[in-house]
Parts: structure tokens; C-alpha cells; sequence
């Protein structure tokens, strides 16, 4: 399932994440890749704007969580895309593995269990804080840590898009933190998120719950107000 939610980018529902397809004459962009298997739903999307899976050239990940980063293996091999990743990221994408962030008990069992199909130190191009991709007219490289240490987020000032990964959420039907029971470090993820929020944005492509269009002041006072309390 696939909807627009602002010129030129596509949410992707996949399950319970979100990816986000962003189409451009100079190819296509694809921001996280969702849980294994999720590939399907990506070919499904390019295929229903008219485009080719060969046109796709970037993967921009926000952190390398299973749930944002276990697609990502076959869609680069698929399509040869190169992957912008912070350096963080980047080692835990090489051996398919997830951050510790989780509750001991799942903590053990994932660190243990889960893995993904990794990808090769020679397709990922290193992104930092600062930097500024040729995509939606200029997005901007975040440091966004707090969910996990290895994340960051994305924005486009020229278009007001934000891409939050697990930064923010509307999972309870508001704009939210990340939840502390699956925070690596919950000051830093309040940090971050008043750092998202100030920045204004028109879209919030949240990594989960629906994104959210045409943002205004009420839908992030709210958490800011919050945030700045605790």
C-alpha cells in the first residue's frame, strides 16, 4: 500500500513501518527498506507510478534497525543502489546485525538470533551530521540519537519534508518520542526530538504510525511542550 504525501514522495506502508519513496527525474530514492521481505512492496510501488526498479540509485537509511534495514540487502543487490548511511550504521549494515536498545530479555534473544542480509562496505557512501544530499532540492544529514546511537534523520528545508525514522512516531494517534522501554538513551532522544520539532516541518514522515501533512504549530507543540517539561 502506497500513498502520496507530498510532490514526488510516496509512503510506503509496510506492515507496521513506513518507507518512503522519493521519485525524481534523476532516479529514484528509497529512505529504509522495512523488515525482511518487504522488497515486494517496493517493486509493487515502483511499478504503480510508472517507473523501472532499475531507476532506483539511492538508499537513505535512518539506523539500521530490523525493521528499517532487513530489506535492504536484496533491494541493493537488485538494483546495484548506492546506500547513504552514518558510520555507525554502516558497520552494523556489514554484518546485518541491530543496535542494542531493546529490553535485556529481547535484547539477548535478538542480539543472538536476529540478522538480516548485510551489504558490502563498497556500496555505502558515509553521511554525517551537516551534510546535504542532491534529493528534494537539498536534504540535510541529522544526527538524531537516542533511539539508538547510530540514528539520524533527514530534511528538506526548500519542501518541508522530514524524515524521522524512529526519532518520532504517531503510533498513539499523536506525534510522540521514542518510547522508553525501546530507547538506548532516552536524554539524547528528548534532544533530538525538540531539535526535529524546531525545525518547522510542513511533512512528518514518521517511521511509524501515518505520517503526517500539513503540519502545523498545534501538531508539534504539543510534544514540545512536553519534551521541554521533563
Amino acid at each position: 500500500m502506497s500513498d502520496l504525501i507530498a510532490p514526488n514522495v510516496y509512503r510506503i506502508a509496510a506492515g507496521y513501518v513506513n518507507l518512503y519513496l522519493i521519485a525524481e527525474e534523476d532516479g529514484l530514492t528509497l529512505v529504509d527498506t522495512g523488515m525482511p521481505r518487504s522488497e515486494k512492496l517496493v517493486w509493487e510501488t515502483i511499478e504503480e507510478i510508472g517507473r523501472q526498479r532499475s531507476e532506483l540509485i539511492r538508499i537513505v537509511m535512518t539506523h539500521s534497525d530490523l525493521d528499517h534495514a532487513g530489506s535492504l540487502g536484496v533491494i541493493q543487490a537488485e538494483t546495484g543502489a548506492k546506500v547513504y548511511a552514518g558510520k555507525e550504521t554502516a558497520v552494523f549494515l556489514q554484518s546485518g546485525k541491530s543496535p542494542k536498545h531493546l529490553p535485556w530479555f529481547v535484547q539477548t534473544i535478538s542480539s543472538l538470533l536476529v540478522r538480516y542480509r548485510s551489504v558490502s562496505a563498497d556500496v555505502i557512501e558515509i553521511v554525517n551530521e551537516g551534510d546535504v544530499l542532491l534529493i528534494l532540492d537539498g536534504l540535510q544529514v541529522l544526527a538524531t540519537p537516542g533511539h539508538t546511537m547510530d540514528h539520524h534523520s533527514f530534511f528538506s528545508p526548500q519542501r518541508g519534508v522530514l524524515f524521522t525514522g524512529d526519532a518520532l512516531n504517531t503510533n498513539t494517534g499523536s506525534l510522540q518520542s521514542s518510547p522508553e522501554r525501546i530507547t538506548a538513551d532516552l536524554a539524547a532522544a528528548k534532544s533530538s526530538a525538540l531539535r526535529l520539532l524546531e525545525l518547522e516541518p510542513t511533512v512528518i514522515a514518521c517511521g511509524h504510525g501515518d505520517p503526517i501533512q500539513n503540519a502545523s504549530r498545534e501538531d508539534t507543540m504539543d510534544l514540545f511542550n512536553q519534551l521541554k517539561q521533563s
